[in-house]
């Protein structure tokens, strides 16, 4: 049990720490940059290598396994709570937390309006109906969302756009895009805040569920981590190392082939859009500087083909942790991480708060001023400083500030807070 719940600890840093990166190199921006700041973050040839290796190596990673720990979190704390009063369903108090963190989740939206906490309370109430369903239901309709079905049926029943249709959107959303800069830039708080509650809120839902679709891979992945708490597989390793060989291997491999065929896909879609708009103005093409238009069907097959190998290289990141997690020599080094993802709420939105401080307008006010040579070290230099800090509190507290908030609001009783005794790095699966 301790080995099975420290490693799953360990997972939730490990995912934070790619979510903070891939912040810091975003520079909390929570949203597209205007046209004049469309490189914001390239200042030079080292930024722009820094920011296709954070593409490939880092951007969507966190998140998967983070949404995956979900999904695995809510298994752990359904099974925790069959084996307290098997009589008594936990399902209306898991819906009473998931309401709570909304709450939380709106207060961080003013600060950032990526925040992630209210999607995944909103996507976990469906997530409740399906503690019953049966696995191989739960992995067709997860290999169905994570292959970007929704993108596509939503694009063959609306159609493409025309390109005045096109031109009208992009102005829009450069006008958002512009406001939104502007109002990061300011350093007016309660101006952030209407902005990010407004036009912010607005955008993320729009990142969800719009051609992006992120919010579709969010639940694929709530399902797959339900699978894995059912199967135990985190915490029987020693039971399902084939199944984790098998998938390191499978998933290593993938990652490799995908990138060629999305390549292809490219080539293609070039191609297709060179040989259908000959003659033709740029912004008739769907394309030229202003980009491809995110409606054509080589652009929705190349963002599919993205998520699945985002998807993919996620869960061989998730596969190749497990098995270093098994050898004595690398378990301790692993084991630094489990603190933060104890912690994993109050980690989260404090990475906002210090992200904010140091990139908006009343704080340090870098945003645009610093390239991804300083961003992505610095979200990497608050990572550690997280897992020491951490650490620290955890010899003298028995949850993170927020962790505490959120379990004595979820059981209407205010739970102890202060370490009694000197608590070795474990988390109980209902924390």
């Amino acid at each position: 049990m301790r080995d099975r719940i420290r490693l799953v600890d360990a997972l939730r840093g490990l995912a934070l720490a790619g979510i903070v990166i891939v912040h810091f190199g975003e520079q909390y921006l929570g949203f597209m940059p205007p046209p004049d700041h469309r490189t914001y973050a390239i200042h030079g040839t080292l930024d722009g290598v820094l920011e296709g290796l954070a593409w490939v190596l880092i951007r969507g990673k966190g998140f998967g396994l983070f949404s995956l720990l979900f999904g695995l979190s809510f298994a752990l704390q359904m099974q925790s709570a069959d084996r307290r009063d098997p009589s008594r369903d936990f399902r209306p108090r898991f819906a009473w937390r998931l309401l709570i963190l909304f709450g939380i989740g709106c207060l961080h939206g003013l600060f950032y309006c990526g925040d992630i906490l209210t999607v995944y309370a909103l996507l976990g109430l469906p997530l409740i109906a399906f503690y019953r369903v049966r696995d191989r239901w739960l992995f067709v309709l997860a290999a169905v969302l994570l292959i970007g079905t929704p993108r596509v049926v939503s694009r063959a029943l609306v159609g493409p756009e025309s390109p005045e249709q096109a031109k009208v959107e992009r102005q829009r959303q450069d006008e958002v895009a512009a406001r939104h800069w502007q109002a990061l830039a300011s350093g007016r708080v309660r101006r952030i805040a209407w902005n990010n509650a407004t036009d912010g809120f607005r955008g993320k839902w729009d990142f969800q569920f719009g051609a992006f679709g992120r919010g579709y891979q969010t639940f694929a992945l709530f399902l797959l981590g339900l699978w894995a708490g059912r199967r135990r597989v985190f915490e029987d390793v020693e039971a399902h190392l084939d199944l984790w060989r098998r998938l390191r291997r499978g998933t290593g491999w993938c990652t490799l082939a995908l990138p060629f065929l999305m390549a292809a896909v490219f080539l293609a879609g070039r191609a297709m859009s060179g040989a259908s708009t000959a003659g033709a103005p740029a912004s008739a093409a769907g394309g030229g500087a202003e980009g491809p238009s995110l409606t054509s069907w080589p652009v929705i097959a190349g963002l599919c083909l993205f998520d699945v190998w985002n998807g993919i290289m996620t869960l061989f990141y998730v596969s190749v942790f497990v098995l270093l997690f098994q050898r004595p020599r690398w378990q301790p080094w692993l084991l630094r991480c489990a603190a933060v993802g104890r912690m994993a709420l109050s980690s989260y939105v404090t990475q906002t708060l210090i992200g904010a401080f140091v990139f908006f307008g009343f704080g340090l006010g870098l945003l645009g001023k610093v390239g991804n040579a300083v961003t992505l070290p610095a979200g990497a230099a608050l990572f550690v400083l997280q897992m020491w800090a951490c650490a620290w509190w955890l010899e003298r507290f028995r949850f993170g500030p927020l962790e505490w908030l959120w379990r004595s609001l979820t059981w209407l009783r205010v739970e102890p807070f202060r370490a009694k005794v000197r608590p070795v790095a474990v988390s109980s699966p209902a924390a």
